[in-house]
């Protein structure tokens, strides 16, 4: 009996370490939830919500142990120095990895924050210098502007047949970074713009701007700017009576509003490097089960933060680590699980491997995909 005694602390030990203690991996979304970004924000927390609850769900394990997702939220209402705030209080909370913000400007300003502490940053945000930003921490969810550049030119030279070029330009690193590669990209097909113009809120597209459109024979209009400045256009383009006209626009203009409004122009196309779920073969289960989690179906995007997390899980399990500079080298290293889109894989630079981009028609009140591909 005394013998027994002796070993009693060695088995409860032994005993203690055969036990499956679950494990928490926390994930920071920092996304705006209000503001003219909102509803994109409120979709990538909602998707990245509905993956964490089906993971903790499941019997999802690793290195052993079963896994649980905790999502933590913040609103940075869109502002600059608000992200900069939530971001640094993730950072001092302990998080495993963050997923947003949404826009290029924000994600430019929490970036050197998170990276600080090695953490996996996934963004949406499309600004091409953001990988750069970080210290090889930062995993773009899709395409960059850089290569959203090369689709417009692609598409607008080789499918469209453009031969006189018009580009109006947002006034901003967003648009100036855009008509970059689009005009070094249209170079290669041997053509370049014949007019431009830049607008901004307080400059937007004025009478005078199409009439010196018109004037140059311009037989497609780029517009690399955003919904009100584009609805800018088209009243004029209404107004002045020029209607045998294409425009091509990207994916900040593609949205059921603009869907919605009357139509009485040539075309209206534009690509996205956001592509809707439904595109995908795994979409229709995806979209199901948001419905029936959220109510409704997402705005936008929803997709890639669900596969986001799903990746930071696979990476956890691959990695058998939680640690925040693991989880990125591990994320490089594999090809990820995730739902919706099976062809997510990080490039050493952070980038998307297969950088798919999809071109849209607005037609009948809806957009409609014509293609997606990876090589533009």
């Amino acid at each position: 009996m005394s013998v027994l005694r002796k070993w009693l602390p060695v088995i409860a030990l032994l005993l203690a370490g055969c036990t499956s203690k679950p494990q928490t991996l926390t994930i920071g979304v920092l996304v705006a939830q209000s503001g003219p970004s909102g509803a994109r924000g409120k979709d990538l927390l909602n998707g990245a919500t509905l993956a964490a609850e089906e993971i903790s769900a499941s019997d999802f394990k690793a290195g052993g142990k079963p896994l649980t997702i905790l999502i933590k939220s913040a609103d940075d209402h869109g502002d600059v120095d608000g992200a900069k705030i939530e971001a640094q209080a993730f950072v001092d909370a302990g998080v495993n990895a963050v997923i947003g913000p949404v826009n290029s400007n924000q994600a430019a300003a929490v970036i050197p924050i998170v990276a600080s502490k090695g953490l996996p940053e996934m963004i949406t945000a499309t600004s091409a210098a953001l990988v750069g930003l970080g210290q090889g921490n930062v995993l773009r969810l899709l395409a960059n502007d850089d290569q959203q550049g090369r689709a417009i030119a692609s598409f607008a030279a080789e499918t469209l047949q453009a031969r006189r070029v018009g580009v109006i330009v947002e006034k901003s690193d967003y648009g100036h970074g855009l008509d970059t590669a689009f005009v070094a990209a249209l170079a290669k097909s041997r053509l370049e713009p014949v007019i431009s113009a830049e607008v901004d809120d307080r400059n937007p597209v004025t009478q005078e701007t199409v009439a010196s459109f018109r004037a140059a024979k311009v037989d497609t209009i780029v517009f690399l700017a955003r919904e009100p400045q584009l609805v800018g256009l088209l009243d004029v383009l209404d107004n002045t009576g020029w209607l045998d006209i294409t425009v091509l626009g990207t994916n900040v203009i593609r949205n059921q509003s603009v869907a919605q409004r009357p139509l009485h122009i040539k075309a209206l196309y534009a690509t996205a490097t956001a592509i809707d779920a439904k595109e995908f073969p795994e979409g229709k289960t995806f979209l199901a089960s948001f419905r029936k989690r959220f109510g409704s179906n997402p705005v936008w995007g929803a997709q890639y933060a669900y596969d986001a997390v799903y990746a930071l899980a696979d990476a956890a399990r691959q990695g058998q680590s939680l640690d925040g500079p693991t989880l990125v080298q591990t994320l490089k290293r594999i090809d990820p699980m995730t739902k919706v889109n099976q062809q997510m894989r990080f490039a050493p630079s952070g980038e998307q491997v297969y950088p798919n981009i999809a071109v849209y028609k607005s037609e009948q009140s809806a957009w409609v995909m014509l293609m997606m591909s990876a090589n533009w």
